[in-house]
């Protein structure tokens, strides 16, 4: 499952797919508002010469090159969401890595941060 936006594709990898079903189910909102961002994100980066140089208020830099991207913009009191991705410049792929909310953020970066380190490399 990957589409194309502004030449940029979309990879889900597994732990993301696993996040957004369990997210879809119990926090459909947040997902909303992150996927939203999501495609706010898509298209600065095909305005971009380069994914690290694109900023918003809804993006985090988050290590070995992996992005946070939040909830905010959202309507109402939402969870603090972050969808993780890494934006590879040269495949033009941003991998979708992984869902989760504030308080899971170190474990959902220990487990997200090997597929980083292996795409940054």
């Amino acid at each position: 499952m990957s589409y194309v936006e502004n030449d940029w594709v979309l990879l889900p990898h597994s732990a993301y797919l696993r996040d957004l079903r369990w997210y879809a189910k119990k926090r459909p909102a947040e997902l909303s508002a992150v996927l939203r961002n999501l495609e706010r994100t898509m298209t600065l980066l095909a305005n971009s010469p380069h994914p690290r140089t694109i900023q918003a208020g809804f993006l985090h830099p988050e290590p070995h090159g992996m992005v946070a991207v939040d909830q905010r913009g959202g309507a109402g009191r939402l969870q603090e969401t972050r969808l993780y991705c890494y934006a590879h410049a040269g495949s033009r792929t941003v991998h979708l890595l992984g869902i989760g909310d504030k308080s899971s953020q170190p474990a959902d970066l220990a487990r997200l941060s090997p597929l980083a380190r292996n795409l940054n490399s």
